[in-house]
């Protein structure tokens, strides 16, 4: 089976602003949270649950600091592409953030890097690069960063910058908190699920017919 991952890593310790993060990102807190002290406890939890749930309009989503990094855990695959979200989220945290994805069955490959705004993004899928924005990372020197690129390289440049991508083994308490559609999510999700909606534009959207907020690769 291969790899599929999602992370966002925000510059410091933003545990104490959870809730404002997820907000931004179009959620609302239920304040409903499970902690593990094992990562691989954590992980079996998000990848074994985020589908059914996401289906009850319920997401989840893992969280640690580690290295001076908070990091996010996205099991569906969709927040690392909000843009405009993660740049406002830079910038009212005054903190660089980094996304990465890995979705190595299907040829999907991901980082990019936010300073107030989007600084740098590499996007490849099935071996066609799909974007190469902005002067490449120090750290990016030696890997693949090209057609080539495979789920090592962006694991070793999370490395290089700090952020453990694949199995985090700091000893550190796990969250996997529970979180609402927003407004704006809902209403998305109510229009979806409106028969006449055309198939086009309910795919535009990033949901399935069952109202679930989906990863693009699954389209």
């Amino acid at each position: 089976m291969g790899l599929s991952n999602s992370i966002i890593a925000l510059k410091g310790n933003h545990l104490n602003k959870i809730s404002q993060i997820f907000e931004t990102l179009g959620y609302v807190d239920n304040n409903r949270n499970k902690e593990y002290d094992k990562w691989e406890e954590a992980e079996t939890f998000l990848f074994d649950n985020y589908f059914d749930l996401a289906n009850q309009s319920i997401a989840i989503r893992g969280i640690w600091v580690d290295n001076n990094w908070t990091s996010i855990c996205d099991p569906e695959m969709v927040d690392a592409m909000e843009d405009d979200k993660i740049s406002q989220l830079s910038g009212d945290l005054d903190a660089i953030i980094l996304t990465f994805m890995v979705q190595s069955t299907s040829g999907l490959f991901w980082f990019a890097k936010y300073d107030k705004t989007k600084q740098r993004h590499f996007f490849a899928v099935d071996g066609r690069i799909i974007e190469n924005m902005g002067d490449p990372l120090t750290e990016e020197q030696g890997l693949n960063i090209n057609e080539r690129i495979c789920g090592d390289d962006i694991i070793k440049l999370a490395d290089r910058l700090g952020v453990d991508f694949e199995a985090p083994h700091t000893q550190t308490t796990f969250i996997v908190k529970e979180l609402g559609y927003g407004d704006q999510v809902q209403q998305e999700i109510n229009q979806v699920n409106q028969p006449t909606l055309p198939k086009k534009q309910a795919t535009q959207t990033g949901h399935d017919n069952q109202g679930k907020k989906k990863p693009w690769w699954r389209f």
